[in-house]
Order: structure tokens, then C-alpha cells, then sequence
């Protein structure tokens, strides 16, 4: 029996378990490439607008451009993965993703590239991420059996977290190596593997699709949220520190050159520490949920990780810097994961792209928020902008996600499937 248990525990905290079924595989690696040249091209695109201005509030506006589509247009996209093929919509979204970052590349490659050109590059970006990542959180779960969808949510937040990681550190050295054309070409080349990736794989029928209008589907999955207090605390708290505390990202390249006076290399390897944080979170994620329960996880790790940008917002030493963002992509890692697998987990399948899209309004946040403190940084500095947005996240922490009632009773089960 002892043997047993033993075999069991180990299955459970394996955190590569559902990579052994096939077609998560295939669609987990095209993922790994496709972010890889997303968040390349994030980067490369917020240095080259640096680059050419020099003007941090017209960097945010490059950022705003990315999150206006994407923000406005996520909620549709939820909606429509609960009543179209998500197959056909990641497949069309990664082929106007691509487009975008050849026409970036081509303009650069010219040496005739404009804010404008950047801007627009930014917008077809988040058009094109308005759909696809509602289509994908409603995608990947028909791709293995419901069992291993604990793995496998730590696992998708993985190619994002191994992207950071990865990223920033190679369009570093491409653009000192090759310069920015040559990085926005790699970019495009890297999205346009999940395109081939969606003809290999075989998901699992869904269930039947919603009907109606696309406002009742939109203001049913609302009221549903709403009536759930573990899915109202859980998405709040994302949502807010996503738009006053993840474009720390952003704010990066203002960080390393105006604070701690560093070139392109350096950026790169400083941005990359959130990557290394957040895939040492995740890979002990598995090991970690085992012990501690999900709101205690929740409220520690968000707590932890705004108290490390505020100590990022006070450094002066680069090494320092490096160490506090580490710190943050860990406990970003652990935040966001809990909070993926608690909605992935309870969430009803015909509701499973529209509850999905709202989470994943956090990404469309993050580029707000860098609009929002690059601007606040070009009016009071990027020290203070910083720590405020963290601060009043701690405040929410602490004054409402601590106090739900129902995150204390919570206790994560699979539903039969």
C-alpha cells in the first residue's frame, strides 16, 4: 500500500507528466516556439522605438497600441472559442502574427522604419493575441485526458515562463550580432511552427457549442463569474496587478539604460532573470501545490512578488536588480499558474473559452500597464511609478484576496472526464 502511495505521489508532483500524451507534446513544443518569437519581438520592437526616439512615453505609446486590440477585442475572442473551431482561429491568428513581424522586418531591413511602423506592428500583435490565447486555453485541454490537466496548465504557463528565459538573452545578441531586421524575421519564423502544428495533432470533441447571441454568450459567462466567489477573487487579482505591476517588463529598457547604465547585452540577461525566476517556479510548482493550499499560494506568492519590484524600484546596483527580478518571476510563476489551474479545473467546458478570455486579459494588462507606467515614470520617474503600482496591489492582497471566505474552504478536484 505504502508502494503504492508512494508511485501515486511521485506521478503527482512529476511536473512533465502530461507530456507523455502525443498530441499535448507536439502542440506544447510548436508553443514554446511560437512565444519564444513573441516575446522576441515584444522586445526587440521596445528597443528599436527606444532606439529611434529615445522617449520613454513614446515607448508606452508603441505598448498602448498593442494593448488597445487586444484588450477590446479578448472578450470576442472567448466567445468565439466557445462556438467556433479554436483549431481554425490560433491558425489564423499565428498567420496575421507572422505577417506582422515580416512587415516590421521588411521596414527595418530598409532603414525606413518609423514609429508609426512600430506602432502598427504592435497592433496586428494584439489583434491577432486577442484570439489566440482564448482559443488556446479552450484548445489545449481536448488534447490529453482530464487527469492530467494539473500537469499540464503549469506546463503551458511553462513556454511562457522558458520564453523569458530565453527571449530576451537571444534577441540581445541577434540585435548586437545581426541588428533588429534579422531578429523580426527569426520572430516570424518561430509563430509560424504552431501553424504547422495544428495539422498534426487530433483533439478530443468538445461539447456542444454555444448558440445565441454573442452578447448573451458574453454577459452569461459574466454572471457566472460573478456567482463564483473563487473565480471573482482569483481574476480580480490578476487583472489588477496585471495593470499596475507586470509592465515592470516594459520599464526594463528605461531601468538598464537611464539607472543601471547598461547596453543591450545587459538588458538582456537582467530580463531574462524573470524568466529564470518563473521557470524555477514552475518547475516546482507541482512539488509545491502538494503542501500548500491554493490560497495560501495565491496570497504569498503576489505578496512576495510586489514587495521584489518594490525592492527593483530602490536598486541601484545591477547585480541587486538581477536578484529582485529573479525573485519576481517566481513568484509570478507560482501566482499565475495557481490561479490557471483553479479556473481550468472547476470551470464548466461550455463556459471554458469565455472564463478563459477573461483571465487572459491579463496579457492585454501587461501592455497597458506598460503604457501606463512608462507614463507615470516620464512624469514622477520610473522608481516612484514602480513601487506605487505595487503598493496598491499589496493593499488588495491584503484587504480582500487574504479575507475570501470561500479561497480558505478551497480544495482543488478534478471533475470526472
Amino acid at each position: 500500500m505504502k508502494a503504492g502511495t508512494s508511485a501515486s505521489a511521485k506521478r503527482r508532483t512529476n511536473p512533465l507528466l502530461a507530456l507523455k500524451a502525443r498530441d499535448f507534446r507536439i502542440y506544447w513544443l510548436a508553443l514554446v516556439a511560437q512565444v519564444i518569437g513573441q516575446q522576441m519581438f515584444a522586445f526587440t520592437l521596445g528597443w528599436l522605438a527606444f532606439e529611434i526616439t529615445g522617449s520613454q512615453a513614446k515607448l508606452g505609446l508603441v505598448y498602448l497600441c498593442g494593448f488597445a486590440p487586444q484588450f477590446a477585442l479578448t472578450l470576442l475572442g472567448g466567445v468565439l472559442a466557445d462556438r467556433v473551431d479554436a483549431r481554425k482561429l490560433i491558425g489564423a491568428a499565428q498567420t496575421n502574427a507572422a505577417l506582422a513581424m515580416i512587415f516590421v522586418g521588411a521596414v527595418a531591413t530598409l532603414g525606413t522604419a518609423q514609429l508609426w511602423h512600430l506602432a502598427l506592428g504592435a497592433f496586428l500583435m494584439g489583434l491577432s493575441s486577442a484570439i489566440d490565447e482564448p482559443a488556446r486555453a479552450s484548445f489545449f485541454p481536448r488534447l490529453l485526458p482530464r487527469p492530467l490537466l494539473s500537469s499540464a496548465v503549469p506546463l503551458v504557463s511553462m513556454a511562457f515562463g522558458s520564453s523569458r528565459v530565453i527571449a530576451p538573452s537571444i534577441a540581445g545578441f541577434l540585435i548586437a550580432a545581426a541588428g533588429a531586421p534579422t531578429t523580426f524575421l527569426t520572430c516570424a519564423a518561430g509563430v509560424s511552427i504552431m501553424f504547422g502544428a495544428l495539422f498534426l495533432v487530433r483533439p478530443a470533441r468538445g461539447e456542444v457549442r454555444s448558440h445565441g447571441s454573442l452578447l448573451t454568450n458574453f454577459t452569461d459567462s459574466l454572471n457566472y463569474i460573478r456567482r463564483n466567489e473563487v473565480f471573482a477573487k482569483a481574476i480580480a487579482a490578476a487583472l489588477l496587478n496585471a495593470s499596475l505591476a507586470m509592465g515592470y517588463i516594459n520599464m526594463l529598457p528605461v531601468f538598464a539604460k537611464d539607472v543601471l547604465q547598461v547596453d543591450s547585452r545587459g538588458l538582456g540577461i537582467l530580463t531574462s532573470a524573470a524568466g529564470v525566476g518563473a521557470l524555477t517556479g514552475l518547475l516546482t510548482y507541482a512539488w509545491l501545490q502538494t503542501r500548500v493550499s491554493p490560497r495560501n499560494l495565491m496570497v504569498g506568492a503576489l505578496t512576495t512578488y510586489n514587495a521584489a519590484l518594490i525592492g527593483l524600484a530602490l536598486s541601484d546596483w545591477y547585480w541587486l536588480s538581477f536578484g529582485m527580478i529573479f525573485v519576481a518571476g517566481l513568484c509570478h510563476g507560482y501566482f499565475l499558474t495557481c490561479v490557471q489551474v483553479i479556473l481550468q479545473t472547476l470551470v464548466e467546458d461550455h463556459y471554458r473559452g469565455r472564463v478563459m478570455s477573461v483571465f487572459t486579459l491579463v496579457w492585454s494588462l501587461v501592455v497597458f500597464s506598460g503604457f501606463l507606467l512608462n507614463f507615470a515614470g516620464s512624469l514622477v520617474g520610473p522608481r516612484l511609478a514602480l513601487a506605487s503600482g505595487a503598493a496598491i496591489v499589496l493593499a488588495y492582497v491584503w484587504l480582500s484576496l487574504a479575507r475570501a471566505s470561500a479561497l480558505r474552504q478551497l480544495v482543488l478536484a478534478s471533475k470526472p472526464g
